[in-house]
């Protein structure tokens, strides 16, 4: 189940005649793609290469996308824990600290910091492969159910 998870797409809707600027916010079909490294209870790491089509204007990995990262791989995570359910979000905030450009390669490490009855939280961190340097750290709590 985490690696059917880990394979998403994002269909938009497709626009003509507008200019290419405009286009790049509405890709047709936006797919990112991530090789699982790890699973343990708890815990989940994942590797990507940054394409152009993941990137804001400036060439770098595109802060939405991060968002989509924590939140995906999170999920992940915690559906790798004896409870196994994915929850749904109340809160995701994410400190952006450094910038990945086209072409590295980045780690994003999930870890399962609490899980109780109700609510779990998990924390993600978005690395660079090649130097370690913090690229984000996203904070993840979900609301699991009864």
């Amino acid at each position: 189940m985490i690696n059917e998870l880990l394979s998403v797409s994002f269909p938009f809707c497709e626009l003509t005649n507008t200019p290419s600027q405009l286009r790049k916010l509405f890709i047709p079909f936006l797919v990112i793609q991530m090789k699982l490294l790890s699973a343990t209870p708890g815990k989940v790491v994942c590797e990507m290469k940054v394409e152009e089509e993941h990137t804001n204007r400036g060439g770098t990995l595109h802060g939405g996308l991060t968002a989509t990262l924590v939140d995906v791989v999170s999920t992940a995570a915690l559906l790798y824990t004896e409870k196994a359910v994915p929850g749904v979000s109340v809160d995701m905030n994410i400190t952006y600290t450094s910038a990945a450009k086209i072409g590295e390669e980045i780690l994003i490490t999930a870890q399962i910091l609490k899980q109780g009855r109700n609510i779990a939280f998990a924390s993600v961190d978005l690395t660079n492969k090649a130097t370690g340097k913090l690229i984000a750290q996203g904070r993840h709590t979900k609301y699991l159910g009864n």
